[in-house]
């Protein structure tokens, strides 16, 4: 697969790939994977916090019937 990058993302991979010496793929495959998995682990933040505010409303309708 290829796909072509703007030409300000592509300076600055060139550059990172001179500063650390890798080549450009190796640069865009890690940032790409780093990006995957902060948003899995931000998906799968939003659904614990779901689950946590579902149980929130259940925990106060079971107050109020108490009351």
């Amino acid at each position: 697969m290829q796909i072509e990058l703007p030409k300000e993302t592509s300076k600055k991979v060139e550059d990172a790939s001179k500063v650390l010496g890798l080549e450009k793929k190796d640069i865009i495959n890690r940032a790409l994977l780093l990006y995957l998995d902060n948003l899995q682990k931000y998906l799968e933040l939003k659904k614990e916090l779901k689950e946590w505010d579902s149980l929130s409303d259940e925990a106060i309708l079971n107050f109020e019937r108490k009351q």
